[in-house]
């Protein structure tokens, strides 16, 4: 497998908190370019890019945009703003995401907000980016729990089947990591790498806004996010922390993929 190791244009969302944050910190001894996403106001995140800055190499690039993905047109922003200082992407982590909340919430496009946060909105960054990363590499940060989840393809925004936080946000995973494989049979180049990871079970807030376990540090996580990251010639895969494995069979269903992404593209016609 080809090392990722050199330095490369790295942009990783979710990038303030949990898992994101240690993976920022985790990421910059490879990049010569790192454009870090988050929710906040980049004024609200100072002690963050102040530590990444020190570690970065002196010639290093750093860029911070904020954007709430509950706002689809917001995630259409990040796209213009990334393309706004770069014209070339390495590598791609869709890493931000939230947990499912007590009751069902509907955004403003009419959307139930744990997919359209977890899933919608990196469909629409990935592929306003998708023409930058001509020989690169996409990472998609799933969940274990997409393995006991179904697709309603019926009923992608969970309005008519039983919803509990946890069910969303593992709805959202099995969405992602179906695109995921979708998108790794129907790279427009194929010098891209498509993958999709489960970090492990990290004692995160988002874990325990929905879950009474316990869990590894964040940076357990960032470890294994950047081992998987730095690997190539590997489409298609799913990764469980470092270990290739099975994902959810719905997702490698072509039929599956192909209906999920037609959903998806109506979905994005709002």
């Amino acid at each position: 497998m080809r090392d990722l190791g050199v330095p490369s244009t790295i942009i990783l969302t979710g990038a303030t908190t949990g898992i994101g944050r240690a993976t920022a910190l985790a990421l910059t001894g490879r990049a010569s370019h790192l454009i870090l996403h988050g929710l906040e106001p980049e004024a609200q995140v100072g002690e963050l890019l102040g530590a990444v800055r020190a570690a970065l190499p002196s010639e290093a690039t750093l860029s911070y945009f904020a954007a709430d993905f509950s706002e689809l047109v917001e995630a259409e922003r990040l796209v213009s703003d990334i393309r706004g200082v770069t014209d070339r992407v390495d590598l791609l982590i869709n890493n931000a995401a939230r947990p499912g909340p007590p009751t069902r919430t509907v955004t403003d496009t009419g959307y139930e907000i744990t997919f359209q946060t977890n899933y919608l909105a990196p469909v629409v960054l990935t592929s306003g980016l998708l023409d930058l990363i001509t020989d690169g590499r996409i990472l998609n940060i799933a969940s274990a729990t997409h393995l006991s989840a179904t697709l309603h393809l019926d009923d992608l925004t969970l309005a008519r089947h039983g919803y509990s936080p946890s069910t969303a946000y593992a709805h959202s995973k099995l969405a992602l990591v179906t695109y995921s494989c979708w998108l790794a049979t129907h790279r427009p180049n194929p010098a891209i790498d498509v993958v999709s990871q489960h970090p492990g079970i990290i004692a995160t807030r988002l874990l325990h806004a929905m879950f009474a376990v316990g869990g590894d540090r964040p940076e357990h996580a960032a470890a294994n996010i950047a081992h998987v990251a730095s690997l190539r010639d590997d489409n298609g895969t799913y990764y469980d922390e470092r270990r290739p494995a099975p994902p959810n069979p719905e997702a490698t269903e072509p039929a599956t993929q192909d209906r999920l992404h037609a959903a998806t593209v109506d979905l994005l016609a709002y």
